[in-house]
């Protein structure tokens, strides 16, 4: 199934010329749309801890054999881009952190022997990074939910509804 399949169509003037305006049926790209429940039973999900080089269409075909079905991951883990949602590869968060930061090895906050954040003069206070605050934030989103073969087409019909 393809994915654009289900959402809905607008007219939309594709030349842009007013002396001759042709409206075309396109497909609406910005329909955004999120479960409607939240499930929680882990009897619908594999945890899946996603590794550097995975990517939603390589899970797709790995769980379910079909790549086109890599919006069910992203969809299941309320994941709207792919691009920003998806966890980084290790070398694209290198990228990411020194653009952000001036520099990447600068003290972004301190914690205690139980990680929760504290002042720098708490005794034994440890310096986190920038990078080690966005490596962990990175790391937070590795943790996934693959929805069971056996829901893929409960979904798919979830999808075809609300859309």
């Amino acid at each position: 199934m393809a994915y654009f399949n289900y959402f809905p169509t607008i007219g939309y003037d594709v030349r842009g010329d007013k002396n001759n305006i042709r409206i075309q049926s396109i497909t609406n790209l910005l329909t955004r749309t999120r479960k409607k429940l939240e499930v929680t039973n882990n009897n619908f999900f594999d945890k899946y801890f996603v590794k550097d080089g995975d990517r939603p269409d390589i899970l797709a075909h790995k769980f379910y054999g079909d790549s086109d079905l890599h919006w069910i991951i992203l969809y299941a883990n309320y994941m709207t881009n792919p691009w920003y949602d998806w966890p980084m590869t290790y070398f694209d968060l290198q990228k990411y952190v020194a653009k952000k930061y001036d520099d990447v090895n600068g003290i972004h906050h301190y914690i205690d022997e139980d990680g929760y954040e504290v002042d720098s003069t708490t005794a034994n206070a440890t310096a986190i990074t920038n990078f080690v605050y966005e490596e962990s934030k990175n790391d937070e989103s590795r943790s996934i939910n693959i929805p069971k073969v056996i829901y893929t087409q409960q979904i798919i019909n979830e999808l075809k509804d609300i859309m």
